[in-house]
């Protein structure tokens, strides 16, 4: 269900959108809401060349009005029918590269809702992705023996990692009481490759597990069916402070 703020900010969306449609090149109309509240509304201009989309003529509006008040919410309108709609692939990757937490008025099945840029673009090109830490995701179970020091390496199979800063993020379905993710800073210290037959008791021991027995039966429920000559990365890290 909307917030009343949200719900105001669409229901002026549509009112633009049909108030300004022309059935021609200015049929879709958006707008923002701010963290302070403000609304700031755009109108599409189509042209066989390209022309802005009503949430990039937002984007502009903002840009040249409120721009140290920043957006929180999106909402776009079909002016012909007064229908939301939702953003197009180049909008959702723009407003993703702003902000991916800025929210999108949809309409699911249930009715409007809101969700978010990386919602609804999961697989976004991210320019900044090589600026930060990689992230190497982990069973919620190891976090014990990784805070001790009792694991200090991961098997992975077609997930690459280099040396250099990382986080270790760890994958809980319930997270924290307050639903954040959980995550330790950490370095790739090293990385091979190797079949699984060659891996030894030593890399089982840095994995955490007392034997290879034990190693070979993780890596059967991680990744069931790897056969014996498949390549797998040893991974060695180390959490930063030890």
């Amino acid at each position: 269900m909307l917030t009343h703020d949200v719900r105001e900010l669409t229901r002026q969306v549509i009112d633009h959108a049909r108030q300004y449609n022309d059935d021609d090149a200015h049929t879709v109309a958006a707008g923002a809401l701010t963290a302070s509240g403000r609304v700031v509304l755009g109108l599409n201009t189509y042209h066989f060349l390209g022309g802005p989309c009503g949430e990039i003529a937002v984007l502009s509006n903002h840009a040249s009005s409120f721009p140290d008040d920043p957006i929180t919410v999106m909402a776009a309108a079909y002016g012909p029918t007064g229908d939301v709609v939702a953003p197009c692939g180049k909008c959702r990757q723009i407003v993703h590269d702003l902000s991916p937490d800025i929210q999108f008025v949809v309409r699911d099945s249930g009715g409007l809702e809101m969700r978010s840029a990386r919602d609804l673009l999961p697989f976004a090109y991210d320019q900044h992705a090589a600026e930060r830490p990689q992230r190497i995701h982990m069973w919620q179970g190891y976090e014990s023996a990784i805070r001790t020091g009792a694991k200090r390496q991961t098997i992975r199979v077609d997930d690459p990692f280099r040396c250099g800063p990382a986080e270790i993020v760890f994958d809980n379905d319930n997270d924290n009481d307050n639903g954040a993710e959980l995550s330790l800073p950490a370095v790739v210290t090293d990385v091979r490759t190797s079949r699984r037959s060659d891996l030894t008791a030593v890399d089982a021991q840095r994995d955490g597990f007392e034997s290879l027995a034990e190693l070979n039966a993780a890596l059967d429920m991680h990744y069931p069916g790897l056969g014996p000559d498949a390549p797998v990365d040893v991974v060695t890290f180390r959490l930063l402070g030890d």
